[in-house]
């Protein structure tokens, strides 16, 4: 096999330093050197630019200033060759002044023999090569082999250099997995990784070579595109993003599909920075992620608007937390059969002091981003604990109180210590409250969600189904959990009346339910046709605006003591 000849460049040496140096390259065969020879400093930036030299031999004798010079420019440059500097003897500050400046080693010229100048050059090649692998270590991410962040940004700076010199466009799209989290939690963080190596894979196959992408954090992925002609064309990408992100994966051998939210940011609209096209880009993802599946959005001042209200909106729900600004809402739950009121659903409300009552529909997708979503589950078993011990001491202490959780309060470590510690405290009778959970909310994480539901259930405590027939659950997974009621969801009972179909699958959601001995609840019931339905088919327990919509505690004890009185 033929030896890899090592390219060696003297530079700023005259034609007597070059025979020399020449003589002694050439006096070990064992070793395989081309030594070529550029005389004047000036050109020597480009040479060293060029990439054509494996070290380079620079004087730094004869003209020490224009050395040094040279060295601190070429030091900036990416792939820069071993630079050996070679000075005089006699001179007791070059040695250091050339190490900071950039060298690789230094050689003295005097008594130079040529065993010293090939392991000086042996040792400069392997130094530099370690370099190599540290860099790449440094800029390149371990589990996918492409461009970390930190490579990410550097490549961007220079993208952003060359477009404003061009006067072109440059396009960032940031990528982010929708579900990965869950995935990790559901399948292991084997899978996980297995799933980011195959998402980087995909991407580079939808985009072209001289498209940058990189990973930047666990989940997210930027695609950067330079010199853009057109919204449609950037669009069209995002696209084949998505395509190839939703495409199965599988995990323990089961298919998995994978959303991904796309946030588009263009140079220059959008930002002429690094951070601020990474800011704005992040602030569509987000406005993306708000949408229903994968979904793709550009920057713009209207997405900056949202943000900048998500931010304020999150700032004020901080202090409404410490202000006590939340208010709970109740309502009823009426038993088709007797059209007794049986119990209620607590829903959270947000009084404002300058907006007025907020509905949970706002400001809840806000809380679980931020993560305040957990001390204001809390917040809301313990005023539900309370109110019911004032619903008792009024004489109704026959009312069960539903309260729904989220996904994230059931992922907090401590949320079933915590939860049982406000419930003995309050002294309330555990078997009048239920825990509505969504079926993602289940799925979420479901062997943590299922021990949870257990120990909850040894209080006494019900759980609910909420929004039956949205989610992904099976029927096996429902069986083995501690559930004893089915919510069928809104959307399904809006059209009961009037859509044979909606009629169709309410009647067999009942008839499951009732098939597996759970109750039915309809939400959502608005008019009498509804009810009627509900009431012809067996439906065990309705609520909505029909009877009521959701009032405070005390306007709560003061409808049912009136219906009470009522049916007197």
């Amino acid at each position: 096999m033929q030896e890899s000849v090592a390219r060696i460049l003297l530079l700023g040496s005259n034609p007597v330093e070059y025979r020399r140096f020449e003589a002694m390259l050439s006096a070990n065969r064992q070793s395989a050197f081309q030594l070529l020879w550029c005389e004047q400093l000036k050109n020597g930036s480009a040479e060293i630019a060029s990439g054509h030299y494996d070290v380079v031999l620079l004087d730094c004798q004869h003209q020490p200033e224009a050395a040094l010079s040279l060295l601190q420019q070429t030091a900036k440059q990416e792939h820069q060759p071993a630079i050996i500097a070679l000075i005089a003897e006699t001179d007791s500050t070059a040695s250091q002044q050339v190490l900071q400046y950039g060298a690789t080693d230094y050689l003295f010229l005097d008594n130079l023999d040529n065993h010293v100048l090939q392991r000086c050059i042996g040792y400069a090649i392997d130094k530099k090569q370690a370099e190599k692998k540290i860099n790449q270590l440094n800029l390149y991410d371990p589990l996918t082999g492409i461009p970390n962040r930190l490579l990410f940004r550097q490549t961007l700076e220079r993208a952003i250099e060359l477009a404003k010199t061009q006067q072109t466009s440059l396009a960032l799209l940031l990528i982010n997995l929708d579900g990965f989290k869950k995935i990790n939690q559901s399948y292991g963080s084997e899978a996980g990784d297995r799933l980011v190596a195959t998402m980087a894979e995909r991407l580079a196959r939808c985009v072209r070579k001289n498209d940058g992408i990189a990973r930047i954090g666990g989940d997210e992925f930027t695609v950067m595109l330079e010199d853009c002609h057109s919204n449609d064309d950037i669009a069209l990408v995002a696209k084949k993003v998505i395509d190839v992100v939703s495409a199965p994966f599988t995990a323990a051998g089961q298919p998995v599909i994978v959303s991904c939210s796309i946030g588009i940011a263009i140079y220059p609209e959008a930002g002429d920075t690094v951070d601020g096209l990474l800011k704005r880009a992040n602030m569509a993802m987000l406005e993306a992620k708000t949408q229903r599946g994968s979904q793709y959005n550009f920057y713009s001042e209207a997405t900056n608007a949202d943000a900048m209200y998500r931010i304020n909106l999150e700032s004020d729900l901080r202090r409404a937390l410490r202000s006590n600004e939340l208010e709970m809402h109740y309502q009823p739950r009426v038993a088709i059969g007797s059209g007794a009121t049986v119990g209620m659903e607590a829903l959270i409300r947000w009084r404002h002091p300058n907006r007025g009552l907020i509905s949970p529909e706002e400001f809840i997708p806000v809380a679980e981003d931020c993560g305040l979503i957990v001390p204001i589950g809390y917040w809301a078993i313990q005023q539900a604990c309370s109110d019911m011990r004032c619903f008792d001491q009024s004489g109704h202490n026959n009312l069960d109180i539903a309260i729904n959780l989220s996904f994230k309060q059931l992922q907090d470590p401590m949320f079933v210590d915590t939860a049982t510690r406000i419930i003995e405290q309050s002294g309330i009778d555990a078997s009048r409250l239920e825990f509505e959970l969504t079926e993602t909310a289940i799925m979420s994480n479901y062997q943590q969600t299922y021990e949870g539901m257990m120990a909850l259930s040894k209080l006494g405590i019900s759980f609910s189904l909420d929004d039956f027939g949205t989610g992904f659950s099976s029927f096996a997974h429902i069986q083995r959990l501690p559930i004893s009621a089915l919510k069928i969801d809104r959307s399904f009972v809006s059209n009961v009346a009037k859509n044979n179909d909606d009629g169709i699958i309410v009647k067999a959601m009942i008839n499951l339910a009732h098939s597996l001995r759970l109750q039915v609840i309809a939400e959502g019931v608005e008019t009498l046709e509804q009810f009627q339905f509900l009431w012809q088919n067996r439906c065990d327990q309705v609520q909505g605006f029909y009877f009521s919509p959701a009032v405070n505690a005390a306007d709560f004890n003061q409808m049912v003591d009136q219906r009470a009185t009522m049916a007197v």
